[in-house]
Protein backbone atom coordinates (compact mmCIF):
# COMPACT_ATOMS: atom_id res chain seq x y z
CA UNK A 1 0.00 0.00 0.00
CA UNK A 2 1.74 3.32 -0.95
CA UNK A 3 1.65 6.10 1.71
CA UNK A 4 -0.44 8.95 1.90
CA UNK A 5 0.54 11.87 -0.71
CA UNK A 6 3.65 13.86 1.02
CA UNK A 7 1.55 16.86 0.59
CA UNK A 8 -0.62 15.88 3.26
CA UNK A 9 2.08 15.17 5.66
CA UNK A 10 1.46 18.76 7.68
CA UNK A 11 -1.93 21.05 7.50
CA UNK A 12 -0.56 24.55 7.28
CA UNK A 13 -2.70 27.38 8.30
CA UNK A 14 -2.35 30.79 6.18
CA UNK A 15 -0.60 34.21 8.32
CA UNK A 16 -0.33 37.54 7.09
CA UNK A 17 2.85 38.37 5.13
CA UNK A 18 1.99 34.92 3.13
CA UNK A 19 3.81 33.06 5.35
CA UNK A 20 2.61 30.05 6.85
CA UNK A 21 2.56 28.55 10.22
CA UNK A 22 2.46 24.32 10.77
CA UNK A 23 -0.24 24.01 13.37
CA UNK A 24 -0.72 19.94 12.97
CA UNK A 25 1.27 17.19 10.99
CA UNK A 26 0.82 13.80 10.58
CA UNK A 27 2.73 11.29 12.64
CA UNK A 28 1.82 8.45 11.57
CA UNK A 29 0.35 6.34 9.01
CA UNK A 30 -1.61 2.77 9.18
CA UNK A 31 -2.70 1.40 6.62
CA UNK A 32 -5.11 4.20 5.01
CA UNK A 33 -5.92 6.02 8.48
CA UNK A 34 -3.74 8.67 9.66
CA UNK A 35 -2.38 10.00 13.55
CA UNK A 36 -1.32 13.59 13.73
CA UNK A 37 0.39 15.24 16.21
CA UNK A 38 -2.83 16.97 17.84
CA UNK A 39 -4.02 12.96 18.43
CA UNK A 40 -0.50 12.41 19.90
CA UNK A 41 -0.63 15.42 22.26
CA UNK A 42 -4.89 14.78 23.11
CA UNK A 43 -3.15 11.54 24.84
CA UNK A 44 -0.02 12.98 25.97
CA UNK A 45 -1.74 15.69 28.47
CA UNK A 46 -2.01 14.50 31.50
CA UNK A 47 0.95 11.85 30.76
CA UNK A 48 2.93 15.31 30.35
CA UNK A 49 1.59 16.66 33.89
CA UNK A 50 2.28 13.86 35.79
CA UNK A 51 6.25 13.59 34.36
CA UNK A 52 6.42 17.21 35.11
CA UNK A 53 5.98 16.38 38.79
CA UNK A 54 8.35 14.06 38.92
CA UNK A 55 11.24 15.12 36.09
CA UNK A 56 12.82 18.31 35.42
CA UNK A 57 15.47 19.54 32.57
CA UNK A 58 17.01 17.02 30.12
CA UNK A 59 15.48 13.97 32.20
CA UNK A 60 11.84 15.61 32.04
CA UNK A 61 12.59 15.75 28.08
CA UNK A 62 14.14 11.75 27.86
CA UNK A 63 10.88 10.65 29.83
CA UNK A 64 8.72 12.68 27.72
CA UNK A 65 9.94 10.96 24.54
CA UNK A 66 9.84 7.90 26.03
CA UNK A 67 6.18 7.86 26.61
CA UNK A 68 5.60 10.00 23.21
CA UNK A 69 6.92 6.57 21.27
CA UNK A 70 4.67 4.15 24.23
CA UNK A 71 1.58 6.09 23.42
CA UNK A 72 2.20 6.49 19.33
CA UNK A 73 2.39 2.33 19.84
CA UNK A 74 -0.95 2.49 21.76
CA UNK A 75 -2.24 4.64 18.96
CA UNK A 76 -0.88 2.18 16.28
CA UNK A 77 -2.49 -0.57 17.76
CA UNK A 78 -6.05 0.49 18.28
CA UNK A 79 -5.96 1.98 14.69
CA UNK A 80 -4.85 -1.61 13.60
CA UNK A 81 -7.47 -3.17 15.81
CA UNK A 82 -10.49 -1.03 15.26
CA UNK A 83 -9.46 -1.66 11.85
CA UNK A 84 -9.63 -5.28 11.95
CA UNK A 85 -12.51 -5.49 13.64
CA UNK A 86 -14.38 -3.30 11.16
CA UNK A 87 -13.51 -5.72 8.23
CA UNK A 88 -14.80 -8.40 10.40
CA UNK A 89 -18.30 -6.75 10.88
CA UNK A 90 -17.87 -5.89 14.57
CA UNK A 91 -19.40 -2.13 14.34
CA UNK A 92 -22.58 -3.49 13.48
CA UNK A 93 -25.03 -1.97 15.78
CA UNK A 94 -22.37 -0.43 17.89
CA UNK A 95 -24.82 2.42 17.95
CA UNK A 96 -27.48 0.77 20.30
CA UNK A 97 -24.35 -0.68 22.59
CA UNK A 98 -22.90 3.19 22.84
CA UNK A 99 -26.02 4.64 23.54
CA UNK A 100 -26.99 1.59 26.17
CA UNK A 101 -23.43 2.06 27.93
CA UNK A 102 -23.77 5.67 28.53
CA UNK A 103 -27.72 5.29 29.45
CA UNK A 104 -25.97 2.72 32.31
CA UNK A 105 -23.53 4.97 33.13
CA UNK A 106 -25.76 7.81 33.77
CA UNK A 107 -28.15 5.93 35.82
CA UNK A 108 -25.57 4.33 38.21
CA UNK A 109 -24.45 7.66 38.94
CA UNK A 110 -27.48 9.15 39.31
CA UNK A 111 -27.62 11.74 36.88
CA UNK A 112 -30.48 13.33 36.04
CA UNK A 113 -30.82 14.07 32.42
CA UNK A 114 -28.27 13.94 29.55
CA UNK A 115 -27.88 17.60 29.34
CA UNK A 116 -27.03 17.20 32.93
CA UNK A 117 -24.64 13.97 31.90
CA UNK A 118 -22.85 16.34 28.98
CA UNK A 119 -22.43 19.56 31.46
CA UNK A 120 -20.26 16.76 34.04
CA UNK A 121 -18.27 15.52 30.94
CA UNK A 122 -17.92 18.80 30.09
CA UNK A 123 -16.33 19.69 33.63
CA UNK A 124 -14.00 17.51 32.95
CA UNK A 125 -12.83 18.76 29.48
CA UNK A 126 -14.74 15.94 27.83
CA UNK A 127 -17.41 16.56 25.41
CA UNK A 128 -20.38 14.00 24.61
CA UNK A 129 -19.58 13.26 20.84
CA UNK A 130 -15.61 12.53 22.60
CA UNK A 131 -16.74 10.43 25.16
CA UNK A 132 -19.34 8.38 22.69
CA UNK A 133 -16.35 7.86 20.29
CA UNK A 134 -14.13 6.39 22.72
CA UNK A 135 -16.89 4.13 24.05
CA UNK A 136 -17.42 2.67 20.75
CA UNK A 137 -13.88 2.42 19.98
CA UNK A 138 -13.68 -0.03 23.02
CA UNK A 139 -16.99 -1.62 22.75
CA UNK A 140 -15.75 -2.43 19.37
CA UNK A 141 -12.18 -3.50 20.12
CA UNK A 142 -13.08 -5.34 22.89
CA UNK A 143 -15.33 -7.10 20.80
CA UNK A 144 -12.59 -8.31 18.80
CA UNK A 145 -9.97 -9.12 20.68
CA UNK A 146 -12.39 -11.37 22.88
CA UNK A 147 -13.27 -13.16 19.68
CA UNK A 148 -10.01 -13.55 18.29
CA UNK A 149 -8.37 -13.93 21.44
CA UNK A 150 -10.17 -14.30 24.57
CA UNK A 151 -11.49 -17.39 23.45
CA UNK A 152 -9.12 -18.80 22.48
CA UNK A 153 -7.45 -19.25 25.41
CA UNK A 154 -7.81 -22.41 27.97
CA UNK A 155 -6.79 -22.87 31.47
CA UNK A 156 -6.70 -26.61 32.27
CA UNK A 157 -7.58 -28.24 35.40
CA UNK A 158 -4.24 -29.46 35.76
CA UNK A 159 -2.50 -26.13 35.85
CA UNK A 160 -5.43 -24.74 38.49
CA UNK A 161 -4.19 -27.71 40.81
CA UNK A 162 -0.58 -27.27 40.09
CA UNK A 163 -0.93 -23.25 40.73
CA UNK A 164 -2.84 -24.40 44.12
CA UNK A 165 -0.11 -26.55 45.38
CA UNK A 166 2.48 -24.43 44.49
CA UNK A 167 0.67 -20.89 46.25
CA UNK A 168 -0.88 -22.40 48.85
CA UNK A 169 0.44 -19.90 51.32
CA UNK A 170 -1.69 -17.94 49.21
CA UNK A 171 -4.80 -19.68 49.80
CA UNK A 172 -4.18 -19.88 53.76
CA UNK A 173 -6.34 -18.03 56.21
CA UNK A 174 -4.02 -17.18 58.95
CA UNK A 175 -5.11 -17.50 62.75
CA UNK A 176 -6.95 -15.56 64.12
CA UNK A 177 -8.27 -14.59 67.70
CA UNK A 178 -11.15 -13.26 69.82
CA UNK A 179 -10.50 -11.54 72.88
CA UNK A 180 -11.83 -9.50 75.89
CA UNK A 181 -10.04 -7.46 78.12
CA UNK A 182 -10.27 -6.15 82.07
CA UNK A 183 -8.21 -2.81 82.41
CA UNK A 184 -7.79 -1.81 86.15
CA UNK A 185 -6.20 1.28 85.59
CA UNK A 186 -3.49 3.08 88.14
CA UNK A 187 -5.25 5.70 89.65
CA UNK A 188 -3.08 5.56 93.05
CA UNK A 189 -0.20 3.73 93.88
CA UNK A 190 1.12 1.51 91.33
CA UNK A 191 1.33 -1.95 93.86
CA UNK A 192 -2.39 -1.02 94.56
CA UNK A 193 -3.74 -1.82 91.11
CA UNK A 194 -1.92 -4.40 90.18
CA UNK A 195 -3.18 -6.14 93.81
CA UNK A 196 -6.93 -5.08 92.11
CA UNK A 197 -5.92 -6.88 89.06
CA UNK A 198 -4.73 -10.20 90.60
CA UNK A 199 -7.30 -10.05 92.86
CA UNK A 200 -10.03 -10.15 89.74
CA UNK A 201 -7.83 -12.49 87.72
CA UNK A 202 -7.80 -15.03 90.64
CA UNK A 203 -11.79 -14.18 91.05
CA UNK A 204 -12.15 -15.59 87.29
CA UNK A 205 -9.94 -18.44 87.48
CA UNK A 206 -12.55 -19.63 90.38
CA UNK A 207 -15.34 -19.39 87.64
CA UNK A 208 -16.69 -16.16 88.09
CA UNK A 209 -18.25 -14.14 84.76
CA UNK A 210 -15.73 -12.58 82.85
CA UNK A 211 -18.40 -10.20 80.99
CA UNK A 212 -19.91 -9.14 84.80
CA UNK A 213 -16.11 -8.43 86.36
CA UNK A 214 -14.91 -6.51 83.16
CA UNK A 215 -18.88 -4.64 83.77
CA UNK A 216 -17.88 -4.05 87.43
CA UNK A 217 -14.50 -3.65 87.22
CA UNK A 218 -13.22 -2.40 84.05
CA UNK A 219 -12.05 1.13 83.43
CA UNK A 220 -11.33 0.14 79.55
CA UNK A 221 -13.99 1.01 76.53
CA UNK A 222 -15.14 -2.38 75.82
CA UNK A 223 -16.30 -2.48 79.59
CA UNK A 224 -19.98 -1.98 78.59
CA UNK A 225 -19.29 -5.27 75.93
CA UNK A 226 -18.52 -7.27 78.50
CA UNK A 227 -14.82 -6.26 77.61
CA UNK A 228 -15.33 -7.77 74.19
CA UNK A 229 -12.68 -5.88 71.54
CA UNK A 230 -13.66 -8.15 69.07
CA UNK A 231 -11.46 -10.53 66.43
CA UNK A 232 -7.79 -10.05 64.86
CA UNK A 233 -5.51 -12.01 62.95
CA UNK A 234 -2.86 -12.92 65.46
CA UNK A 235 -0.11 -11.62 63.47
CA UNK A 236 -0.93 -8.01 63.38
CA UNK A 237 -1.85 -7.86 67.23
CA UNK A 238 0.30 -5.68 68.97
CA UNK A 239 3.28 -7.46 69.70
CA UNK A 240 3.34 -7.14 73.51
CA UNK A 241 -0.53 -8.45 73.20
CA UNK A 242 0.41 -11.44 71.24
CA UNK A 243 3.29 -12.37 73.15
CA UNK A 244 1.49 -12.37 76.20
CA UNK A 245 -2.03 -14.68 74.12
CA UNK A 246 0.42 -16.92 72.59
CA UNK A 247 -0.01 -19.92 74.75
CA UNK A 248 -3.27 -18.84 76.20
CA UNK A 249 -5.23 -21.55 75.30
CA UNK A 250 -9.69 -20.53 74.43
CA UNK A 251 -11.69 -19.64 77.23
CA UNK A 252 -7.73 -19.12 79.29
CA UNK A 253 -6.61 -15.80 80.55
CA UNK A 254 -3.52 -13.73 80.47
CA UNK A 255 -1.63 -12.92 83.42
CA UNK A 256 -2.08 -9.16 84.48
CA UNK A 257 -0.13 -7.56 82.14
CA UNK A 258 1.43 -3.70 82.53
CA UNK A 259 0.65 -1.56 79.61
CA UNK A 260 -0.13 2.52 79.41
CA UNK A 261 -3.58 2.06 80.34
CA UNK A 262 -2.56 0.41 84.05
CA UNK A 263 -3.25 -3.26 84.45
CA UNK A 264 -4.82 -5.56 81.48
CA UNK A 265 -5.53 -9.08 81.86
CA UNK A 266 -6.71 -10.74 78.52
CA UNK A 267 -9.54 -13.58 77.76
CA UNK A 268 -8.92 -15.74 74.74
CA UNK A 269 -12.35 -15.90 73.90
CA UNK A 270 -11.99 -18.35 70.96
CA UNK A 271 -8.73 -19.22 68.83
CA UNK A 272 -9.20 -20.19 64.72
CA UNK A 273 -5.77 -21.94 63.64
CA UNK A 274 -4.43 -20.90 60.34
CA UNK A 275 -6.16 -23.28 57.44
CA UNK A 276 -6.19 -23.81 53.69
CA UNK A 277 -8.84 -22.75 52.01
CA UNK A 278 -10.25 -25.83 50.00
CA UNK A 279 -9.28 -25.65 46.35
CA UNK A 280 -13.31 -25.71 44.78
CA UNK A 281 -13.52 -22.10 46.99
CA UNK A 282 -10.76 -20.46 44.81
CA UNK A 283 -10.81 -22.52 41.74
CA UNK A 284 -12.42 -19.69 39.79
CA UNK A 285 -10.01 -17.17 41.24
CA UNK A 286 -7.42 -19.43 40.02
CA UNK A 287 -8.59 -19.76 36.69
CA UNK A 288 -9.05 -15.80 35.92
CA UNK A 289 -5.65 -15.22 37.23
CA UNK A 290 -4.21 -17.98 34.68
CA UNK A 291 -6.11 -17.05 31.95
CA UNK A 292 -4.64 -13.27 32.64
CA UNK A 293 -1.32 -14.23 32.47
CA UNK A 294 -2.08 -15.84 29.34
CA UNK A 295 -4.24 -13.21 27.90
CA UNK A 296 -1.43 -10.19 26.99
CA UNK A 297 1.20 -12.51 25.49
CA UNK A 298 -1.41 -14.04 23.44
CA UNK A 299 -2.46 -10.63 22.31
CA UNK A 300 1.14 -9.36 21.79
CA UNK A 301 1.47 -12.08 18.99
CA UNK A 302 -1.80 -10.84 17.86
CA UNK A 303 -1.26 -7.21 18.00
CA UNK A 304 2.18 -8.19 16.30
CA UNK A 305 1.09 -10.14 13.03
CA UNK A 306 -1.23 -7.46 12.88
CA UNK A 307 1.24 -4.83 12.28
CA UNK A 308 3.05 -7.40 9.86
CA UNK A 309 0.23 -7.55 7.84
CA UNK A 310 -0.26 -3.55 7.69
CA UNK A 311 1.16 -0.93 6.10
CA UNK A 312 3.05 1.57 8.74
CA UNK A 313 4.99 4.79 8.36
CA UNK A 314 5.82 7.04 11.23
CA UNK A 315 7.00 10.69 9.90
CA UNK A 316 9.79 12.79 12.07
CA UNK A 317 9.59 16.18 11.96
CA UNK A 318 11.81 17.88 9.74
CA UNK A 319 13.15 21.03 9.94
Amino acid sequence: MKSILGALCAFCLAVPGGSAKVVDRIVAQVNDDIITLSDLNREMAELREDLATKYSGERLEEEIKKAEKDVLDALIQEKLLLQKATELGFSANVDIQVAAFIEKVRKENNVKDMQEFERLLNQQGRSLPGFREMIRKKIITDGLIQELVGSHITVLTTEIEKFYREHAREFTKPEEVALSEIVIPVEGAEDEAKTKADEVRQQILKGESFATLASQYSKGRTASKGGSIGTYVTAKLNPETARAIADVKESEVTPALKTKEGYVIYRVDTRKAASLVPMEEVKQEIQTQLWRQKFNPELQRFVAQLKEDAYIQIFTETK
